[in-house]
């Protein structure tokens, strides 16, 4: 097949890869904003490069003119979770958007792979506008915690230095390694309610100073330098107290002298 054609092939997946990681940041960047915990940490995504397709191909015997009915990984999200059970809410949202419908899901991670490989795969179709129509696509989403992608990583590249015959002395410490990272993220799971809390905090209190240094901004606009440089010294004892009830009494009075000030102003 020629370079071009494979080129005018692809276009359509890195569309699809590049909607979806826009997508699901959006999904993170909303609950950050709400100050709510985000049960997806990271997103990545990739585009098979075309010797990887090729060789996926031939050890699969496929012909290339099936290759894009039969190979579902051409395409390739990874959703990265703090916790376990994470993915496993991350799965349930996948399932009930109506942008992307399910073709088939793998949890690995009830059903571990023998080489000691957990994450939880799910096939989509996810359609995209092209210059000659819509064209759906099957993207592979993997879901994993830190640590079990950790993992799969390093046995990836282990797998490619080997040409998929890793020595056993290799499979050994391998095995060692995930059955360590299954119990941290065991240990992880332990303290979720904890974690959850300290991060919805620091969100909370992030998007209260962004409204606060925002509205300020704004006032300087309509204010005196006296004023706001009163307003500013007020703000930096409270937020250096750390009191985040006192930040959104504080944030609540600013957002009164702001509309009282927007409102001279129109009249």
């Amino acid at each position: 097949m020629e370079l071009q054609l494979w080129k005018e092939i692809l276009t359509p997946y890195d569309l699809a890869v590049e909607e979806l990681t826009v997508k699901f940041n959006h999904i993170i960047k909303e609950y950050r904003q709400q100050g709510c915990y985000s049960p997806i940490e990271q997103v990545t995504g990739r585009v098979k490069s075309i010797s990887s397709i090729i060789g996926k191909a031939q050890k699969k015997h496929i012909a290339m003119n099936e290759i894009e009915e039969r190979v579902e990984d051409i395409a390739g999200i990874r959703l990265i979770c703090q916790f376990v059970n994470d993915i496993y809410s991350v799965v349930e949202l996948i399932r009930n958007r109506s942008d992307m419908k399910v073709k088939s899901e793998k949890d690995y991670i009830t059903h571990m792979k023998e080489s000691g490989y957990r994450s939880y795969h799910i096939i989509v179709m996810y359609s995209v506008e092209t210059t000659t129509g819509t064209k759906e696509i099957p993207v592979e989403i993997q879901i994993r915690t830190l640590g079990m992608n950790f993992w799969a990583i390093i046995e990836h590249s282990l797998q490619y230095k080997y040409q998929g015959n890793i020595p056993s002395y290799v499979k050994e410490r391998l095995t060692s390694a995930s059955k360590a990272i299954i119990t941290l993220d065991n240990e992880m799971e332990s303290i979720h309610d904890d974690v959850i809390d300290a991060q919805n905090y620091y969100y909370i209190r992030a998007n209260i100073v962004s409204d606060i240094l925002g509205n300020i901004q704004n006032l300087y606009k309509c204010v005196n330098k006296k004023e706001i440089e009163k307003i500013q010294d007020e703000f930096y004892e409270i937020y250096q107290g750390g009191d985040i009830s006192k930040l959104e009494q504080f944030n609540k009075q600013l957002d009164i002298v702001a509309e009282s000030y927007r409102m001279q102003s129109m009249t």
